[in-house]
């Protein structure tokens, strides 16, 4: 729920734009293109913007940039979707790999996809981590914290974030923690 009433999700007021080019963010090529055809995620939750020759895309599954009279739109935390996904991937380490699939159909036949081709307890993880890529784009920083769990982050960040050190995996430690409980020592590497 939002803080104020008539506020909306900070995603929208984050995320939402209504002409190009862009104030902070657009969607990737990259992700855009990381939609299988015939998704329906990718018609019912991206938006582009087209002006003249150029275009830009935006997430639409928040339709409220700015304040209203009222609150009209809630950040979503946990969703159902993300519960199979994470299931199917407990269910595959754990080499339920029929559990796993079904779990992961479920996601994918609801956006309107056909089963999965997967076979393999490593076919089966990707395809995992892709439907996490295209289901939970721009939500809590789920991709992040996906690709740093699978110790996929700086092969995928080197690419595509200029500057990116491995050491930006962590935050730093505040300073005033660590002045408070020196057993915090050492400061995170490369702050």
């Amino acid at each position: 729920m939002p803080r104020t009433d008539g506020q909306n999700t900070q995603e929208g007021e984050t995320f939402i734009f209504t002409s190009g080019p862009p104030p902070t963010v657009a969607l990737s090529d990259q992700l855009l293109n990381d939609f299988e055809i015939g998704d329906q995620r990718k018609i019912q939750w991206v938006k582009t913007i087209i002006d003249g020759s150029d275009s830009w895309s935006h997430v639409n599954k928040y339709r409220q940039k700015s304040n209203t009279s009222g609150a009209m739109e809630y950040s979503v935390v946990f969703r159902l979707a993300e519960q199979y996904l994470i299931r199917g991937e407990a269910r595959a380490q754990q080499g339920d790999l029929i559990g796993a699939k079904e779990d992961l159909n479920k996601i994918r036949n609801t956006a309107g996809l056909a089963n999965t081709t997967a076979l393999s307890k490593s076919d089966i993880l990707t395809a995992l981590l892709q439907e996490r890529k295209v289901e939970l784009f721009t939500e809590m920083g789920h991709r992040f914290f996906d690709l740093k769990r699978t110790n996929q982050l700086d092969a995928a960040l080197t690419v595509v974030k200029p500057g990116w050190n491995t050491t930006d995996r962590l935050f730093p430690l505040p300073e005033s923690e660590i002045s408070l409980n020196p057993n915090l020592n050492p400061q995170n590497n490369g702050y």
